[in-house]
This record gives structure tokens, C-alpha cells and sequence, in this order.
């Protein structure tokens, strides 16, 4: 009887990109086969080398799981594009989920709901729980507010597919915001949704710097590429006032200064503060003034958190 009534719910493909996570994306599989909500296909897009990913993935033996290894190397962003195009056509939302997080058990049912009963929505999320690598809950983390410019798409987001197929609105994969990117895109012409609901569990980065796409870049990495969202973005923060503008100084500049470009970094901070002064500028300017190595400390961005219950 349930699984008739599955067939006549929408169905859904969930995009799992995965690089060397043999050892969590268990996990992460294992939070969606727990939904409430069972009309799913998981497709993993799998960028790793020769490791135990795909013998971890074949254990659970779920014929709604698609398995695509890549012998070319996609990268993070570029999985997520191949994931969608990889998805069964029939389905009518796109989700995505990190290889090392998990959504609670009513995540997919809930946020389905959303977009079932609006249909001017075009994407939902919900509150998460931030926890460190060993489980240990942090804080709780809410979503964004209705400024358009801060509207993230792709970890933890549900999307209607129409959004990719009929508007070819994909991640640009020559970015480091590959998620801010597509939300500001998208939110030009749609409207969007966060249930204020803690749905998902977000694990906060991993200790070793590089095992994370968000912790991929070094000093090695072009300052184009770190700036790269900055132009190409940049009159839209323009438009949208000061307090835009400062925001994504703000966030380029912790960019340059976690890639050990600190001169650079400190250029974007000092703008951000002047463009529209804040607490949470200032404290990152200084800091980057008189303590830069400490932004090679991930711990850091938890000790912020806990100083200014910031949103991410």
C-alpha cells in the first residue's frame, strides 16, 4: 500500500557529488533512505580515485540508487551539473546533499510539501544543525533573510528541475560561490523558501584544510579565481545598496585571507567596513590586520559563530 502511494507522490532525484568520502557518505546515503518520503532516485556522482567509495555504496543495494564514477575528474561543481543531467527525466524536483552531511527524517517530505502547495516557490531549504566532525551539536543555523542577494542554492535545497531545463540556470563551474551564484540568479525571477525548521544536519569543515571544497584554495590559487564571483556579480550588489555592497566585500575578503592572500583580503575587509560599518567587519579586519595566520584556523569560523550568531 505505501509503495503504491509513492508512486503517485512527485519524484525526486537527490545529487550527491562525492570526492575520497568513502568513510561518511554512508552516512549521508543512509539519511535519505531514512525519509518519510519515498519517491526518490540518489544519483552519486563520484570524482574519487581508486578508493572504497563505490564498494561502500553497492553495501546498501538500492535499486534507486544510480551509481556514476567518473574517470575524469569533474570536480565539486561540475558533479552537480552532471548530476542533473544524469537524473531520471521523469522527475520533477532536484536536490542536493553534500557527501558528508545528512537530512533528518522528514527533510524531503516537508520542504516537498512547500513546493506542492506553492507553486510560485521555486526552491525551499530549512534550518540545519551545525555540528563539528565528532557529532557534537554547535548551534543551530537559520536561513538566510528575504535579501535576494544573500539566497544560496545547493547543499540542503530542494529545486523545481524546470529551474535547469526550461530556464538553463546551471552552476557556473568556473566559481568558488557556485551556490550564491545560482541563488542570485534564480532569485531574480522566483521566490524562495526556508522552512524554520531544523531538517538537516550540516558538519561543520573538516580539520584538515583541502578536504572541503569551501577549504579548496591556497595561496596558489589565482586571485581571479578568488575574485572571480566579485566581478561578475558586482553590479548587482551595487544596485542592491551599501548594505549589499559591504556584505560581499565582507565575503570576498575572508576569501583572500583564508587562501593566505591577506594584503588582498584586508583591501576587500577595510571596504566592507567602510561601505557599511559593522562589528563582525571590524573584528575580521583586525584580525586580519594583526592575526592572519589565524585564518589558516578553521576553528576560527566556529569562534565567530559564537560571537555573533551569524548566518551562513
Amino acid at each position: 500500500m505505501r509503495e503504491h502511494m509513492n508512486k503517485l507522490l512527485p519524484e525526486i532525484s537527490i545529487i550527491i557529488p562525492t570526492y575520497k568520502r568513502s568513510h561518511l557518505i554512508g552516512r549521508a546515503i543512509q539519511s535519505v533512505l531514512n525519509q518519510t518520503y519515498q519517491n526518490f532516485e540518489i544519483v552519486i556522482i563520484d570524482d574519487s580515485p581508486n578508493d572504497d567509495t563505490e564498494k561502500t555504496i553497492k553495501k546498501f543495494n538500492d535499486k534507486r540508487i544510480k551509481y556514476v564514477r567518473n574517470k575524469i575528474r569533474r570536480g565539486f561543481i561540475g558533479a552537480k551539473n552532471q548530476g542533473v543531467k544524469e537524473s531520471n527525466p521523469s522527475s520533477k524536483y532536484i536536490a542536493f546533499l553534500d557527501d558528508d552531511d545528512e537530512w533528518l527524517p522528514q527533510f524531503l517530505e516537508k520542504t516537498i510539501r512547500v513546493l506542492e502547495e506553492k507553486k510560485d516557490i521555486a526552491t525551499v531549504s530549512s534550518y540545519a544543525e551545525l555540528r563539528s566532525q565528532d557529532g557534537k551539536f554547535i548551534r543551530k543555523m537559520t536561513g538566510e533573510s528575504n535579501e535576494f542577494w544573500k539566497v544560496r542554492v545547493g547543499n540542503g535545497s530542494v529545486i523545481r528541475k524546470e529551474i535547469f531545463e526550461k530556464e538553463n540556470i546551471w552552476f557556473d563551474e568556473k566559481i568558488l560561490f557556485e551556490d550564491l551564484d545560482f541563488g542570485i540568479r534564480m532569485a531574480k525571477n522566483h521566490k524562495w523558501e526556508c522552512i524554520p525548521e531544523a531538517l538537516r544536519i550540516y558538519y561543520g569543515y573538516p580539520a584538515v584544510i583541502g578536504e572541503s571544497h569551501s577549504t579548496s584554495f591556497t595561496q596558489e590559487t589565482p586571485s581571479e579565481e578568488l575574485e572571480y564571483f566579485y566581478k561578475k556579480n558586482y553590479e548587482i550588489y551595487k544596485k542592491a545598496g551599501k548594505k549589499a555592497l559591504a556584505w560581499i566585500h565582507f565575503i570576498i575578503g575572508k576569501t583572500f585571507c583564508r587562501a593566505g592572500k591577506i594584503k588582498e583580503g584586508r583591501t576587500h575587509l577595510l571596504k566592507a567596513l567602510k561601505i557599511y560599518p559593522r562589528p563582525e567587519y571590524l573584528f575580521y579586519y583586525l584580525l586580519a590586520l594583526f592575526f592572519p595566520k589565524a585564518f589558516k584556523n578553521l576553528s576560527l569560523i566556529i569562534l565567530k559563530q559564537k560571537i555573533f550568531r551569524g548566518k551562513l
